[in-house]
């Protein structure tokens, strides 16, 4: 799960450049021109979206780190590097992107010694073992170093189980083979690949379907290493472009992309989280908490699969269950937003307002600028009628950056429940400019230049209001005297 993602979206967060930025399909044979066409189509729609994101959210540094992801797969490492830099300029401390920028200007080429450092940990990184260790590999790669046993590239990863799968550290191996096979040492790469799949399970299911195995020839698997992004930083591609294809009823590649993250980063764990987000898309409830249940089997310390399999429980009416799994990963990770941010959705569910109230703000505590969370409290304070606390939260969301024509809706619902509708009329104005056909606004501005005695104006919003209703609900009665002519 992402860490600043809302109860409901299970990890976060595609599919594959490789160093050359070539593209595979996968489907357990070789690639066709059809896969490929697919999988571009995924990466366009992605491009497009996360393209008007970075327009419309200029301080969302998880948008400018994925469109840095999305550059390495369009074969463009300038333009990640300057994606990446722009996410740490908006997040000094993203770890994440720092070593992105690094990829991509290792891939061109170019020095990273000035890079600087991330300034602290504004977000637990159990993975940063990983990065660290691709990391090393690629700067051997670009000194022309091509390590013989990809083990050796970080010595600190030994013991480390951040890259283990089925109790097997494997993420070495992994790497060992693809260095293998890109320097054209055939029998190293032979046997490297040989030690993984004796000793994972389900790195034969993914390398199967991905073509890889049985071993199909070595020309083959070349043709296929040099198609994916071998980083563990690919993950959230790869999980990102997964999501487009789901939404478009499209499994089979959506599993596909999971298989890459897979290769690229061996954890059983996350694979099964994967799938069981897939099951639940698809509607299999049983399936979806079959499969978050292994993953927390296999890692009992997954935070992201306990908030997942949370969720699950909670959205299928388990509400005690789905708590015990959010409180436990709190236990695990007291420092992450995310799961003070479900437990407090969790509480709003079962009418605990204080309590959700204090976890909101303690998920702020820990970060900030987490806006689903904040956009949260300031709609549940404006419900519980502390208008004047939930319009103060959201000018905090206006401040930093951020708007829509909802939540200025709501700020000027809250406006005049305080009798300010002149303050009133300055969201609403600006919410119609956002979005000129969301309905519910024109019924609120006429309330508001009604309570300013602007008949003629009411009438004219609540008009506009019934045309663009359609099948909506009626929001309330429009006063009686106006009902006429506003119809």
């Amino acid at each position: 799960m992402g860490r600043e993602h809302q109860l409901g979206q299970s990890q976060l967060r595609p599919v594959q450049p490789g160093p050359q930025g070539q593209m595979m399909s996968g489907q357990g044979t070789r690639a066709s021109q059809v896969d490929v066409g697919l999988l571009l189509d995924a990466a366009k729609e992605a491009e497009k979206v996360l393209e008007h994101e970075a327009r419309t959210h200029p301080t969302y540094a998880d948008v400018r780190h994925r469109l840095g992801l999305l550059r390495l797969l369009r074969n463009d490492p300038a333009g990640a590097e300057r994606e990446f830099e722009e996410a740490m300029g908006i997040n000094p401390g993203y770890r994440a992107a720092y070593y992105g920028l690094r990829m991509a200007r290792m891939l061109q080429g170019l020095p990273v010694g000035e890079i600087r450092e991330p300034e602290g940990k504004t977000a637990p990184v159990p993975e940063e073992m990983s990065w660290r260790f691709a990391d090393e590999c690629y700067r051997r790669l670009t000194d022309e170093q091509y390590p013989k046993e990809a083990g050796q590239c970080e010595s600190e990863t030994a013991g480390q189980d951040t890259s283990s799968d089925d109790g097997v550290h494997t993420l070495p191996g992994h790497y060992a083979f693809f260095f293998a096979t890109r320097r054209g040492d055939e029998e190293e790469a032979r046997h490297q690949f040989d030690k993984v799949m004796a000793h994972s399970e389900a790195g034969q299911q993914a390398f199967s379907r991905l073509g890889f195995y049985p071993w199909p020839g070595f020309d083959e698997v070349r043709a296929l290493c040099d198609m994916l992004l071998w980083t563990p930083l690919a993950v959230d591609l790869y999980t990102y472009l997964a999501r487009i294809y789901a939404r478009n009823g499209l499994r089979d590649k959506a599993i596909d992309c999971y298989d890459r993250s897979y290769v690229v980063y061996p954890r059983r764990s996350r694979l099964a989280m994967n799938r069981a987000e897939l099951a639940a898309a698809f509607g299999e409830e049983t399936e979806a908490i079959s499969l978050l249940t292994q993953s927390i089997d296999d890692d009992p310390k997954c935070v992201s699969a306990r908030i997942a399999l949370g969720y699950e429980y909670a959205s299928q009416g388990f509400l005690e269950e789905a708590r015990t799994q959010f409180e436990v990963a709190a236990s695990l990770e007291p420092n992450y937003a995310d799961v003070r941010y479900n437990l407090a959705l969790l509480n709003v569910g079962e009418g605990q307002i204080e309590d959700a109230l204090t976890e909101f703000k303690r998920a702020l505590a820990l970060n900030p600028g987490y806006l689903p969370a904040r956009h949260s409290m300031g709609h549940l304070l404006c419900r519980a009628g502390r208008n004047e606390e939930g319009l103060r939260e959201y000018a905090r969301i206006l401040k930093q950056g951020f708007q829509s024509s909802d939540m200025l809706v709501q700020m000027g619902k809250a406006a005049m429940a305080l009798d300010r509708a002149e303050e009133a009329l300055q969201y609403l104005e600006r919410a119609i400019f956002l979005n000129p056909e969301f309905a519910p606004t024109y019924y609120y501005i006429g309330q508001a230049y009604q309570r300013k005695g602007l008949k003629n104006k009411a009438r004219s919003a609540w008009r506009t209001y019934l045309e663009k209703a359609n099948d909506w609900e009626p929001l309330g009665p429009i006063p009686a005297e106006d009902e006429a002519e506003a119809s």
